[in-house]
């Protein structure tokens, strides 16, 4: 008898080497469920069933021994839209398919190496950022071509965190990344984490929005976006631990804003000094576009009440 008084688990598919593989349920309908893998010996597949899985259509997209699809992605803005993508002849593959699974195409390129990860634009369907063994890509017109936009190594995963798409997270065996312009320049906030091998991320939208990490030490964590990211007109900078607040250009600190001292401090994400802060206008134009926290001259970086999360964009 089973410890959840009786639930069991039920087989409703069966590839033929599915280890390491990835299952899609469709976003508007929870009758149509995408899985990837192998569908023979080798050979690169997806299987598709719009009854919950009581019967399946098979698709063997690229036969080549050692072959294997390991990501799957539907376009939020256009549902009948999925990517699939991972290794085909030992090198980065992507499919796509604007009739929900029942035909695919090859896409004209794709990333150099093993496609681990897939992320779709939530308002532009051609617009894909990839997670490779070999960095981070990304393109714009439906994978005619690909732009390697991070060349760190072993990445698993990606995610858009922003309903417009500006906000994007990738993580992998070097860390967790954050873009905070549509995917096109990255940062690394994996200051923080027990180890830097994270096997995937989620994104939990609540009160405060939340990114979620699973590393391989078996531990879980989050990094929290405190109250979300607006823009204000004039980059004027918020109360403390209200939120973040979006720059480009030049920073002000007024007096309302912060307490009145001689200077605070910017910090990076790894808590490194970026510059020193004076009330009034900061140009901060030089500085890297990414996630930065402003810290009083008389705070302490884990006092929530004197640090302040502030965005910088180009």
């Amino acid at each position: 008898m089973s410890s959840d008084g009786g639930a069991v688990w039920t087989q409703i598919d069966s590839m033929w080497y599915n280890d390491g593989g990835c299952v899609l349920v469709h976003p508007e309908s929870a009758n149509v469920v995408i899985t990837g893998g192998q569908t023979s010996p080798g050979y690169f597949g997806v299987s598709v069933s719009r009854d919950s899985g009581k019967t399946w259509a098979r698709h063997t997209l690229w036969s080549f021994y050692a072959d294997f699809c390991y990501s799957l992605a539907v376009a939020p803005s256009q549902p009948r839209t999925v990517y699939a993508g991972g290794r085909g002849s030992f090198v980065g593959i992507v499919f796509r398919s604007t009739d929900l699974g029942a035909s695919w195409q090859r896409t004209a390129s794709s990333p150099d190496y093993d496609v681990c990860g897939l992320a779709v634009h939530p308002t532009d369907p051609a617009t894909v950022i990839a997670a490779s063994a070999s960095g981070i890509y990304r393109t714009t017109d439906s994978g005619d071509n690909w732009s390697k936009v991070n060349a760190t190594l072993g990445f698993y995963s990606v995610r858009f965190l922003s309903a417009g798409g500006d906000t994007v997270a990738a993580a992998g065996d070097s860390g967790v990344f954050l873009s905070t312009n549509g995917g096109t320049g990255w940062q690394d906030i994996s200051a923080g984490l027990q180890t830097r091998r994270v096997a995937c991320l989620e994104f939990a939208r609540g009160e405060n929005d939340v990114l979620l990490v699973g590393t391989r030490g078996a531990s879980c964590w989050a990094w929290e976006f405190m109250a979300g990211v607006e823009e204000t007109p004039t980059g004027e900078v918020r109360a403390a631990n209200r939120g973040a607040t979006i720059v480009r250009g030049v920073l002000h600190l007024p007096a309302s804003g912060v307490k009145r001292v001689a200077s605070s401090v910017l910090l990076d994400a790894a808590g490194r000094k970026a510059m020193d802060l004076y009330p009034g206008a900061n140009d901060v134009s030089h500085l890297a576009p990414g996630v930065y926290f402003l810290r009083q001259a008389s705070g302490l970086m884990r006092d929530a009440s004197s640090v302040t999360k502030v965005v910088i964009q180009r």
